[in-house]
């Protein structure tokens, strides 16, 4: 069913076309297709799209799923469901999305004094801010793809959600607060700090690995995160299909930015005024040599590359490197600057995902295959969240994330995992593993259903996402008689009612749609993803 997109304003300009990311396997299969098609026309044209329709990639979904089991935990089916029915109430009828510089002006024109926003509006925050463990729910509040630690200072914290912008704690994870509520993309996958100054922040903006939002460029605060400004990357030049991910500034010149997209590794050499694409193509990682910053490495979803020269050149290195995968990302400590880990993996999704793990000890330049055999993947997703780091003190110690968190503490050689999803102990951390990053000796996890952070070498991990705002509703439902009685579906995360101003966990995750009983707001009615079972609660809840 094709729907049109309903705005303040008409939109004048050049569509875009909806996007989702490349690594899906559904998204490499249609890629090879229109090639194939291409290759076999005599048109002039003969580079195949980098985006398509959503039409057209829904189709190419339906057909690879056609025989699979969308129900395994970890098989990727959901992410691109949550996609579909977020953009399919925005495409026109062709199925193409506005672009980022049509929305931001509609958004600019809503605040201009023609349209000025309704002065009598009032909106605040109600939750819910902590994550319920009622009835045995798995505890988790919302997604978390990126997160830094001011290089001056501890305490200070930053916090990148998929769609619920920046945050910023000032006393280690114990509150938040958002710094980007008032722009209409707020999803954020890359943040940097300036360790010459901390006021100096860069956030590379969008949702990299499930779209869940568009990007809208790169942003640049001076002022620790209280206004923003936009750069050379911003919503004129950004379309809809880009996704950023991690951003960097080179230590020793503050100037110096690197930008890791879909649109190719970019460098700007004056603090993101101007940007240059120096490796292009989908670059889904990237990492500075420690010690030495003209000494690049950058993978592509099935390549490796190697810059000596500060990017000005990049040499395409294959060794023992699989070329028939799909996302791979790399790891590099100061312990050692000579060693560097590539993680590789299928996202096709014909059996297991892990392709393998590499060691170079030569900086980059041959590599040796880990002898391990732990399945460290445990499901089919890693387009959708692959994570690995490497303990800044010692290059033998790494840790890995996708469904859980595993450790190795010798070289990639053997992995022991360190939690489980679905059991709530000390060790636990959500589901879905985003990022993993080291600070002051402490292992942070973006994950699914928070922020989650380790002091012990990841023994026992503590949920530090606080007051974040970040749940993502599907549905809301509001009480007919009584608008306190609030119940409402979130993304990997658990179905809720709101009792006064307690929310209360009424169902496992994802919970999706919801009804208050218009005669009995004790009684509300839910469902999980794809409706299996109607779930009844006659206590709000309780």
């Amino acid at each position: 069913m094709k729907r049109i997109l309903l705005l303040s304003l008409l939109f004048i300009g050049t569509h875009s076309f909806a996007q989702f990311n490349e690594s899906a396997p559904w998204m490499m299969e249609l890629a090879k297709k229109n090639n194939t098609v291409q290759q076999k026309s005599q048109s002039a044209q003969s580079t195949a799209p980098k985006v398509y329709s959503i039409y057209e990639i829904s189709e190419a979904f339906n057909r690879y799923w056609e025989g699979r089991d969308k129900n395994a935990k970890g098989s990727g089916f959901k992410p691109f469901m949550r996609w579909q029915n977020y953009w399919q109430h925005l495409v026109d009828q062709d199925g193409y999305l506005p672009t980022p510089e049509e929305l931001w002006k509609s958004w600019e024109a809503k605040h201009s004094k023609a349209l000025a926003v309704n002065p009598t509006a009032d909106w605040t925050p109600i939750g819910p801010f902590e994550p319920g463990t009622l009835g045995g729910s798995l505890p988790g509040t919302g997604r978390v793809n990126q997160m830094a630690v001011d290089p001056n200072d501890a305490n200070v914290w930053y916090a990148g959600a998929p769609a619920g912008g920046i945050w910023k704690s000032t006393n280690a994870g114990a509150s938040w607060t958002n710094l980007f509520d008032d722009f209409p993309q707020i999803g954020v996958s890359g943040i940097t700090i300036d360790p010459n100054d901390s006021n100096t922040i860069y956030i590379a903006t969008g949702d990299d690995d499930a779209g869940d939002s568009f990007s809208a460029g790169v942003f640049k605060s001076t002022d620790g995160g209280t206004t923003w400004n936009t750069t050379g990357l911003n919503p004129s030049n950004t379309d809809e299909g880009t996704r950023m991910n991690e951003i960097v500034i080179d230590p020793t010149n503050s100037n110096i930015l690197w930008l890791g997209s879909n649109a190719g590794l970019q460098k700007s050499l004056d603090g993101g005024d101007t940007w240059e694409v120096k490796r292009p193509g989908n670059i889904t990682d990237f990492k500075l040599k420690p010690g030495d910053p003209n000494t690049i490495y950058a993978v592509s979803p099935n390549q490796y590359f190697r810059s000596t020269d500060g990017g000005d050149t990049f040499t395409a290195i294959a060794d023992i490197l699989p070329t028939s995968g799909g996302r791979m990302v790399l790891g590099v400590s100061p312990a050692n600057a000579e060693v560097l880990y590539i993680l590789s993996a299928d996202t096709i999704g014909n059996g297991s995902a892990y392709l393998g793990l590499f060691k170079s000890t030569d900086g980059g330049l041959t590599f040796t295959e880990s002898p391990n055999t732990s399945d460290i993947f445990e499901s089919n997703q890693a387009w959708f969240d692959l994570a690995l780091v490497v303990d800044p003190t010692d290059e033998d110690i790494l840790y890995t994330g996708v469904l859980n968190i595993w450790k190795s503490i010798d070289g990639g050689d053997t992995f022991t995992q360190l939690n489980e999803w679905f059991t709530n102990n000390a060790a636990y951390a959500h589901a879905d593993i985003h990022t993993l990053k080291f600070f002051d000796g402490k292992l942070f996890a973006g994950t699914d259903g928070g922020l989650y952070v380790s002091d012990d070498g990841g023994t026992t991990f503590v949920d530090e996402t606080a007051n974040m705002a970040i749940t993502q509703f599907y549905r809301i439902s509001v009480g007919k008689s009584d608008g306190s009685r609030i119940a409402g579906g979130t993304q990997d995360n658990a179905g809720y009612v709101r009792n006064g101003g307690d929310w209360n966990v009424y169902t496992g995750g994802d919970g999706m749609d919801y009804e208050v009983d218009p005669t009995n707001s004790n009684v509300i009615y839910g469902f999980l993803q794809f409706g299996g079972f109607l779930y009844i609660t006659t206590s709000a809840g309780q």
